[in-house]
């Protein structure tokens, strides 16, 4: 199983914190909301993806489905300095995966005794807590691979990565342009402000065996971007990929591995938040 994360915050200066270092503004947010976030570095690529929810006590969650915690806690206490912050990790007894929203409301968090059970952000899939306290293994629809990949869900060491910008792996909406100085935010500006966000997300199909990834992929010899997942899917697989925006729907694009993407469409654009940006609007 792919390892997880679950954190919890507690103390007054948590949200501070987590709004001055996220892409994401969290001040507002109220007990029973959740919000999906990014921590970049100073160039504005990713390092982390989180979904932050903020229990009925003023705990605040931290959880992702798809890469442990000891990268997002090294972090954390490089970021912590004389704040009122406690943190614990939960990751060795409750795990997070990805399951079918089931009827949970956008950017809401549901939750027993304290213990998060599920929460979702803006769009897209829910997170479930499995463990003692929290739900049993048999209690939600998981989302497998394939799932996520149809979906267009970018995930830890594929499309999230520090190779990449938000923006170019369809993580624009946890993103917003008009809440104040944060890591990256000068980098990430400077792309929407000049219309510089050369690469997007696409879903791509292919026959034949699955390949490995990440792979380059290439036109008449020329790089394009990069498949970053891939799925068994019908008679053939299904991925993701990281290609030049400006490809539209195209066909036939060879890998390095020596197969061919038959079909690859450009994911919908997400849009920031705060301000308009010209690549949506």
């Amino acid at each position: 199983m792919t390892e997880s994360t679950l954190v919890a915050l507690a103390g007054r200066d948590t949200l501070d914190l987590l709004h001055r270092i996220s892409t994401q503004t969290l001040l507002n947010l109220a007990p029973g909301w959740t919000r999906l976030v990014c921590f970049c570095d100073f160039r504005g690529r990713l390092l982390h993806r989180v979904w932050v929810a903020r229990g009925a006590d003023d705990t605040i969650w931290l959880a992702r489905p798809d890469a442990a915690a000891a990268g997002l806690l090294a972090f954390l206490d490089r970021s912590i300095f004389r704040e009122d912050i406690r943190v614990t990790d939960r990751s060795g007894d409750l795990a997070v995966v990805w399951c079918e929203p089931g009827g949970l409301t956008p950017e809401t968090l549901e939750s027993r005794e304290g213990t998060p059970l599920r929460m979702r952000a803006a769009d897209g899939p829910a997170l479930a807590v499995i463990g003692a306290g929290a739900l049993a293994p048999g209690a939600v629809t998981r989302l497998d691979e394939r799932a996520r990949i149809s979906a267009g869900i970018a995930a830890h060491g594929h499309e999230i990565t520090e190779d990449y910008t938000p923006f170019e792996v369809n993580l624009a909406d946890a993103v917003h342009l008009d809440k104040g100085c944060f890591t990256g935010q000068e980098a990430l500006q400077r792309l929407v402000t000049h219309d510089r966000v050369r690469r997007r997300l696409f879903t791509v199909r292919g026959l034949g065996a699955t390949p490995a990834v990440p792979v380059e992929a290439s036109r008449d010899g020329v790089a394009v971007g990069r498949l970053t997942s891939a799925a068994p899917g019908g008679d053939g697989w299904i991925g993701l990929a990281v290609l030049r925006a400006d490809l539209g729907a195209t066909h036939d694009l060879a890998l390095g591995s020596g197969g061919v993407l038959g079909e690859a469409r450009p994911l919908p654009l997400a849009r920031p938040l705060g301000r308009p940006w010209a690549a949506v609007d």
